[in-house]
């Protein structure tokens, strides 16, 4: 069974670095197991790289046609995030608009690339886009700085 990793996540962030370079080169890249960087994947496991292992692997990802800095932009959105909690709620205006901005090209872009016959560089965009669509969707959330368990309904 996959596990579910939430975007912006550092789990998801590993996760999307393994899927360009794989896990025998990741770990191979930070003189680590396969399996140990697997481990730092796993949103049910307590591993995580160091700072430098974290360079690495965003680094070598850049160099093999990667697009941004997966693990270096779940750090940023997570500090920027937490350094903006008193905040939140006036940007959580801003961040819906973002949201269904990102989400609407993202459908638009999945229609395209949907399409019988569709160009591998349609379908690419489209994962750019629905890449962006999740990432919105993920600040909204972290935004709304609800704990999992009001969200879930406990002890409402």
């Amino acid at each position: 069974m996959t596990k579910l990793r939430p975007p912006l996540s550092f789990d998801q962030a590993v996760t999307r670095i393994a899927g360009l370079l794989g896990w025998e080169t990741c770990g191979a890249l930070v003189g680590r197991s396969a399996r140990a960087v697997r481990a730092w994947s796993d949103p049910d496991a307590d591993a995580s790289p160091s700072i430098e292992q974290a360079l690495i692997l965003d680094l070598a990802y850049r160099a093999a046609g990667g697009e941004g800095s997966p693990i270096f932009e779940v750090y940023a959105a997570k500090l920027d995030l937490d350094a903006q909690s008193a905040t939140a709620s006036r940007a959580l205006p801003d961040l819906a608009a973002a949201a269904a901005k990102e989400n609407g090209e993202a459908l638009a872009a999945l229609t395209l690339a949907s399409q019988p016959g569709a160009p591998l560089a349609v379908r690419a965009a489209a994962r750019r886009e629905v890449e962006e669509g999740i990432q919105a969707l993920g600040q909204a959330l972290l935004a709304l700085n609800v704990p999992t368990e009001a969200a879930a309904g406990v002890g409402s």
